[in-house]
């Protein structure tokens, strides 16, 4: 028997869930987002898809020892306007589901209101599966991962938003089974058709994603072609050991400082094997000091062969640069030196940014029962920036480039408060 009358087209239920990782816990505070993850999921509970991105926050990364995201990484990943676009193709017509979405939904209001923009992401339009669990998976707690815990879902590397997309999918497909179809929520499914996302070109832009636990970031010597055109000696070859001197005061090569050495290489028409010359130089140079009293130290030792990997060097460049060949000793002291060691001085001013596992009060507290001066701002008087991430963006981070002032991380703050102490 036919049906009289129109009738409503049946939509196929299509959820987005999505996962952020943030600079920190509120958007009032200027927090941003620097990973996005979405992960497609159908009408049965089946992943169709996922995608993730880094993002350029443009700020300090906030708690890194959480989230685990490198300055390095983000700086060069896309900032969210270039995936505005993109991101809103992909949530577009699909029910938004988030653990903890009032968290998620937030920031996403957030960043595309930064681009004049209003994005339909909020509690009213999307699932919850930290709230569903209440009713759905009574026994759990709260968090992500007793959810899962609860549900027999396996969760791979918590704080990282695609994991955590996907680990969130599985809880809605566990939670699309128990109320069967259609689902409790099918006026959502309705109105996701209905909602209206910003006109942004939806041009894919190259998403960056996180390296795995075992990569490593390229050695910025690979970067520089194995020959330029040859010069007679290598011109202002002083000025790049400068640069090389204030990049290893930390005894780590950051990002900002791989990049700065790399630029400078080819403002100075050096090739790849001078650049090595020079790193082996420097080497040398580090060796001549260390035997400066007549012995070499196994701390000695130790730090030579730190600066030699950092310097894309082997365990024979420093037993080379400890014994050297007597034919290498006139070429060795005639060519230009590494300029005096850092020090900290009593009185100096030091400045901190970015969240470590130990408090900032802390690490003032250390600075000045060792005679330092702290400061809240970097001005021209700043001695040294002191940085949970060295490749930081935050703006300390590029008031202390702009005028040069030598950026470390905690590791080697410490390491230059034991020489204070020893100095006095």
């Amino acid at each position: 028997m036919g049906r009289s009358g129109p009738q409503k087209a049946e939509v196929a239920a299509l959820y987005a869930v999505i996962d952020v990782e943030t600079t920190g816990l509120r958007t009032s505070w200027h927090d941003r987002i620097c990973e996005i993850a979405i992960v497609h999921v159908d009408a049965t509970g089946r992943i169709t898809g996922d995608w993730s991105s880094l993002v350029n926050p443009e700020r300090d990364l906030g708690p890194q020892h959480v989230h685990g995201i490198t300055a390095a990484e983000a700086r060069r990943a896309p900032v969210f306007a270039d995936l505005a676009g993109q991101v809103g193709a992909m949530l577009r017509e699909r029910v938004i589901v988030a653990h903890n979405l009032a968290f998620d939904a937030a920031f996403l209001v957030a960043e595309y209101s930064r681009l004049g923009l209003r994005a339909p992401v909020g509690r009213e339009y999307g699932l919850c599966t930290m709230n569903l669990a209440a009713q759905l998976l009574p026994s759990a707690g709260r968090s992500l991962r007793d959810c899962c815990l609860a549900a027999g879902i396996p969760q791979q590397r918590a704080h990282s938003a695609l994991d955590d997309a996907r680990a969130a999918a599985g809880l809605l497909a566990r939670y699309l089974h128990r109320v069967g179809s259609p689902p409790p929520w099918q006026q959502l499914v309705l109105d996701a058709a209905t909602l209206t996302w910003p006109p942004l070109p939806s041009d894919e832009v190259l998403p960056v994603v996180r390296r795995h636990p075992h990569e490593t970031e390229e050695h910025f010597l690979t970067r520089l072609i194995e020959r330029l055109p040859r010069v007679a000696t290598p011109p202002q070859a002083d000025s790049y050991l400068s640069l090389l001197d204030n990049a290893l005061l930390d005894r780590h090569v950051s990002a900002v400082e791989a990049d700065a050495l790399v630029e400078a290489a080819y403002a100075l028409g050096l090739s790849r094997d001078e650049v090595l010359d020079l790193h082996r130089l420097y080497l040398q140079a580090l060796a001549v000091e260390a035997a400066d009293d007549g012995q070499v130290t196994e701390t000695e030792r130790a730090d030579l062969h730190t600066v030699a990997a950092l310097l894309g060097l082997g365990r024979a460049d420093v037993d080379r640069a400890l014994d050297p060949d007597p034919d290498d000793r006139h070429r060795r002291t005639t060519r230009p030196l590494p300029a005096p060691a850092f020090q900290l001085l009593p009185g100096d001013t030091v400045v901190f940014t970015g969240q470590t596992a130990e408090p900032r009060e802390l690490w003032e507290e250390r600075a000045r029962i060792a005679g330092l001066t702290v400061g809240r701002a970097v001005t021209r008087t700043t001695r040294l920036l002191v940085a949970a991430d060295p490749d930081t963006m935050s703006g300390k981070a590029r008031q202390a480039r702009r005028h040069r002032i030598p950026i470390v991380h905690p590791g080697a703050f410490l390491s230059m408060l034991v020489a204070l102490r020893i100095a006095e």
